[in-house]
């Protein structure tokens, strides 16, 4: 179904194709996908959008290493597989990167009805064109959520979904993050509230996780940024009781559902924080 080439690692990734201008090591990263990638449950007061997320904790890291290095971040909240190939991929083709990430596929897993087809191959054609137009891409699996016994009824698209994914990444030599495994996130310290996107110590983990796929020096990025639990305070898994459960249902689940049947997400007036070249040596004030 998809290319069948050999798999592949993000080869020379902090070396851009701009080097002579930017830098030896200069690596023009773009990000593309949703709100896991827009930086949701991550949130910042200095940034455009009010939230920072892994993508840009790790184009930070990447300016450690080359302060010239540049970033962009196109993602979206809400944003399907589709719209994130039509939307976002030929801008980011027009920004000339080095190193893409790429995660879709979370907003359509969400919808009553999910033919995997219909994500995996707007995936498969995006990585095809960036990968042709001579960027490393980086392709992130979906979680397979446990937070709440809801969203483990949503885990056999997961992994329908993931297994497509690892065969895309294999085939266009794409460096591979995988988060399917739940029992590194059963920590509910990663997750925020809502239990479907990261915290900003989940968001610390992905940065860092996403430096390791792609082979990459962790300098100042912690290998766990986990602290230790207090004495005594551990939790005995991620899943809350049932107060919790109901007041999860009240204030995440149902308004959820209440904006997917109205439309209201696909109504809201946002812009990318980064839809153009920003150095986060210089531009990112934290």
């Amino acid at each position: 179904m998809f290319a069948s080439s050999s798999p592949g690692r993000c080869r020379g990734a902090l070396l851009g194709r701009d080097r002579d201008r930017y830098g030896a090591s200069v690596v023009r990263f773009v990000a593309l996908g949703d709100s896991l990638t827009e930086g949701v449950g991550d949130p910042h007061p200095l940034s455009p959008n009010g939230l920072r997320g892994w993508a840009d904790r790790f184009a930070k890291h990447l300016s450690t290493l080359d302060p010239t290095t540049e970033y962009a971040n196109l993602a979206l909240r809400s944003k399907r597989a589709h719209e994130v190939l039509t939307e976002q991929v030929g801008a980011a083709l027009a920004l000339q990167p080095d190193l893409v990430s790429l995660w879709a596929g979370g907003n359509d897993v969400l919808r009553p009805l999910l033919d995997p087809h219909s994500v995996l191959t707007p995936v498969d054609v995006a990585v095809e064109k960036l990968s042709s137009a001579g960027a490393q891409v980086v392709v992130i699996t979906g979680f397979e959520l446990t937070g709440s016994p809801a969203l483990g009824l949503l885990r056999r698209r997961v992994l329908a979904l993931n297994d497509g994914l690892r065969e895309i990444a294999h085939g266009h030599a794409a460096a591979l993050v995988d988060v399917s495994d739940p029992r590194p996130w059963s920590d509910r310290r990663l997750w925020a509230p809502d239990r479907v996107h990261p915290s900003p110590l989940g968001h610390a983990r992905l940065a860092q996780a996403v430096a390791t796929a792609c082979r990459m020096p962790l300098g100042a990025l912690p290998a766990d940024p986990l602290p230790a639990w207090a004495a005594g305070s551990e939790p005995s898994g991620i899943r809350p009781g049932w107060r919790d459960e109901a007041l999860w249902w009240r204030e995440h689940a149902i308004p959820h559902v209440r904006r997917w049947v109205t439309g209201a997400s696909a109504r809201e007036d946002v812009v990318p924080k980064w839809a153009h070249w920003v150095r986060p040596a210089r531009d990112f004030a934290w």
